[in-house]
């Protein structure tokens, strides 16, 4: 077996009875256990990822994300009722619709603001609870910095309608990478715009003329990509998917899912996550020596907490 291959250990019989249990007490308590079933499913996957003969582990608790979420809620209670008091009392300034659209703007800037907070919040906190040989990983990225490349990669990609994004997305992806560390040793990832672009348009035209079938490859060339120019210590991550495995292993999924009426979603899932996560190796062993803890006091779950807030107030509205 290659040693420096990741390998994934989990069945299908396992996360179905691990969803099951997830769902049930989702529902009894009103969706108030779903917090719980998510860290389950996250230290289900740790568990059972494997790389150079050790497990991960995933030490975050549904007890801290159910408190940052409260957290958030407070957070979003406060922001809510600051913007409503400006809009009445802007309200008796004679503009039509002065200030509701003052309220809009305001609403639009607070949610802008919250985007690189939760990115490097919720950063900061996975990583922080993913462990590996008695380590732990950690994110030492900033909100400003992270304002900057998001709030100028959003912009540019609007005003291009859309053909900026490849470049969005390699900055974005090295500044997160280069951020992102195991104990106090931090990963790399180089990539360039223009290659994300050309590997986008090849996959989105292909894609239109084979009617869809061509995904599959588009998704086998994306992962080699990020894979292929992310690195540890020097050396470099391989993947080695190819669009034929997942154009196969979709239909079997697909079949899986169909034939059983949804009952063997687990073990369609748990075959793809398989197929993706054993694609991956890096070049060489870790040298574990130069490598010490460095922990994060400052990781917690409030920023996970908004944007669990954020897709509650989205499933509700829709």
């Amino acid at each position: 077996m290659n040693n420096t291959r990741l390998q994934y250990h989990a069945t299908g019989g396992q996360l179905f009875i691990l969803l099951l249990k997830n769902m049930f007490l989702t529902v009894v308590t009103l969706g108030i256990y779903s917090f719980w079933a998510r860290t389950n499913v996250q230290k289900f996957m740790a568990e059972n990822l494997e790389w150079a003969g050790e497990r991960f582990s995933f030490h975050g608790t549904g007890k801290e994300r159910f408190i940052g979420f409260l957290k958030a809620l407070g957070i979003f209670i406060v922001l809510y009722i600051g913007i409503y008091i400006i809009q009445t009392i802007l309200a008796y300034i004679p503009i039509p619709y002065f200030g509701m659209i003052v309220g809009y703007l305001l609403t639009l800037g607070v949610v802008l603001a919250l985007v690189p907070i939760i990115v490097v919040g919720g950063r900061k906190y996975l990583t922080s609870r993913t462990g590996y040989r008695n380590l732990r990983f950690g994110f030492d990225g900033k909100i400003l910095e992270v304002a900057k490349i998001y709030g100028k990669g959003i912009l540019l990609t609007i005003i291009t309608l859309g053909i900026y994004y490849p470049w969005f997305f390699a900055e974005k992806e090295a500044y997160i990478q280069s951020k992102t560390r195991y104990g106090n040793t931090n990963f790399g990832f180089s990539a360039e715009g223009k290659e994300i672009f050309f590997l986008y348009l090849k996959g989105f035209l292909l894609s239109i003329v084979t009617l869809g079938i061509y995904y599959s490859w588009f998704l086998a060339d994306v992962q080699n990509y990020i894979w292929n120019r992310t690195s540890f210590q020097g050396k470099k991550f391989r993947s080695d998917i190819t669009g034929g495995k997942i154009f196969v292993n979709f239909l079997i999924a697909y079949l899986i899912i169909l034939f059983t009426l949804g009952i063997g979603f687990a073990w369609a899932v748990v075959r793809l996550t398989k197929l993706f996560i054993e694609s991956v190796s890096l070049e060489a062993e870790v040298d574990f020596s130069t490598i010490s803890a460095q922990p994060d006091a400052t990781a917690n779950a409030t920023a996970e907490g908004l944007e669990a807030l954020a897709e509650t107030l989205e499933a509700f509205l829709s």
